[in-house]
């Protein structure tokens, strides 16, 4: 909790003032005599030098927080899409400053984390290229167009791979196109399209694949008049989500 983590902040410097103040009283507890002024003297700047030396130390560890805060501040504007510096986080005191930092560090890294997962790319890995090349050869040869999103070189090269699975399958695979037709939507699976009526073989044997290895798709067809012909399927890669 902040308030313990403040506490515990400040604890030298309680401890010192406590300690001068303790050693103050048993002074001035002490019988009358004539060293005791001097005693009483040397206790009181000791404590205070004490306490002040301390003071000064929390004082710099605020400056260092400051300036850690201003480097994350640095560092959120380079991130796109991260969460603002809010203007009432300030690094006041360290009641504040050590629970506000902690707060500005958890967002940074769950924006890292999200920056993270966007990058990486989709991809079939070898192994299951393999068995679905297998699974999709005895199938005999099957009309496809592979397509993707305009502008987008991930959704370009996971199109690309996706047609050559098909060519070494044995298919009749083209592309892959870029195509704006079936417009710019954020999806993560594989759509599939076919001329308006009832949806080939082709799309069926493709679904049940992608559905047995585990390759993300939109379940089921989206009808299209701009698909050529009925024998035709058109896969389509969108960007990432």
């Amino acid at each position: 909790m902040w308030w313990l983590q403040a506490a515990q902040a400040w604890l030298p410097t309680i401890a010192v003032g406590v300690m001068a103040a303790l050693a103050f009283v048993a002074t001035l507890a002490q019988a009358p005599r004539a060293a005791k002024l001097p005693w009483i003297a040397t206790v009181l700047v000791c404590g205070v030098l004490a306490t002040a030396a301390s003071a000064w130390q929390q004082s710099r560890e605020l400056e260092q927080l400051r300036e850690l805060s201003s480097h994350l501040n640095a560092l959120a504007r380079l991130l796109p899409g991260a969460p603002p510096a809010n203007p009432e986080q300030t690094v006041d005191s360290l009641t504040s400053s050590l629970y506000t930092l902690n707060s500005r560090i958890g967002e940074l890294q769950a924006q890292i984390d999200v920056l993270r997962e966007k990058a990486k790319t989709r991809s079939i890995d070898s192994d299951t290229a393999k068995k679905l090349e297998d699974y999709l050869r005895p199938f005999g040869s099957h009309r496809v167009v592979v397509s993707c999103v305009p502008g987008d070189p991930e959704a370009f090269t996971y199109a690309n791979q996706i047609t050559n699975i098909l060519r070494n399958a044995g298919w009749d695979a083209h592309g892959p196109e870029t195509t704006a037709i079936f417009g710019d939507a954020p999806a993560m699976g594989i759509r599939l399209f076919v001329r308006s009526g009832v949806a080939p073989d082709t799309a069926k044997v493709l679904l049940d694949a992608f559905s047995r290895f585990d390759i993300p798709y939109k379940s089921g067809t989206t009808s299209n008049d701009m698909i050529p012909d009925n024998t035709t399927v058109e896969l389509f890669v969108s960007h990432k989500p």
